[in-house]
């Protein structure tokens, strides 16, 4: 009994920390501390040192021996590799499901693209929209892979997405406009799709993709402290 509470108050601390890295409430750079993070949780040093190699590994916090725990910088080299690596799939993928599209598939996407709608809609704070609504984001990417018959590659990108979940967050910074912005791309994919217009929605991929990224590439020199340096 007492192991089982224990195993789930170090999921419980891992989901959380996860979550606070990925939202920007734990900044890149910040400093964690191994005694504080056991007594929060009311857990031993050993489970909270394991939570933090599991995020280590996932590329969400740096150990550092004798010296500390830090959340990771943002590596922009690893971004830009996954932003190439999408790209080139989905508009693969995405050409593939146009190819057999159907009314039932066409209506899953409605769905989730009414349920963006609604998010945008409501008077959630800009963090909770945002938050709310990058979920929805991943399920409309996750949905036309799934019915493109290539759910193991969206899991794939689960796998390795953490950088990139940080940058999202980090863009959605710039408003809600950004927001709506990204939710007219979705339809105009969707459309692009039911349409058959292949060569708009290659193109409409490629924007949506690095449309973000370049529009904040003056937010970036603003908040460099929390970007790795790029090596030489």
């Amino acid at each position: 009994m007492h192991s089982k509470k224990k195993r789930t108050a170090s999921e419980t601390a891992y989901q959380d920390i996860k979550e606070q890295i990925l939202h920007l409430e734990l900044k890149p750079g910040t400093a964690l501390s191994e005694t504080d993070t056991a007594a929060k949780y009311n857990i031993s040093r050993t489970p909270v040192r394991d939570v933090f190699k599991a995020l280590e590994a996932e590329g969400l916090l740096e150990i550092k021996p004798r010296i500390g725990t830090f959340v990771s910088l943002i590596d922009l080299d690893t971004i830009s590799d996954i932003l190439y690596m999408r790209e080139v799939m989905e508009q693969a993928i995405f050409k593939d499901l146009a190819s057999t599209y159907d009314k039932s598939q066409e209506y899953r996407i409605k769905l989730v693209l009414q349920e963006q709608k609604t998010i945008l809609e409501s008077d959630m704070s800009l963090e909770e929209m945002s938050r709310a609504f990058i979920i929805s984001d991943n399920c409309f990417h996750y949905t036309l892979y799934e019915l493109a018959g290539k759910k193991n590659i969206s899991t794939f990108f689960n796998m390795i997405n953490s950088q990139y979940e940080r940058f999202r967050t980090f863009i959605n910074m710039n408003g809600k406009d950004n927001l709506f912005h990204l939710y007219q791309e979705h339809v105009e994919i969707a459309e692009c799709i039911a349409e058959k217009k292949f060569v708009e929605l290659q193109e409409k991929i490629s924007h949506h993709i690095y449309d973000g990224f370049n529009a904040s590439v003056l937010k970036l020199h603003h908040y460099h402290e929390f970007f790795k340096e790029k090596k030489e």
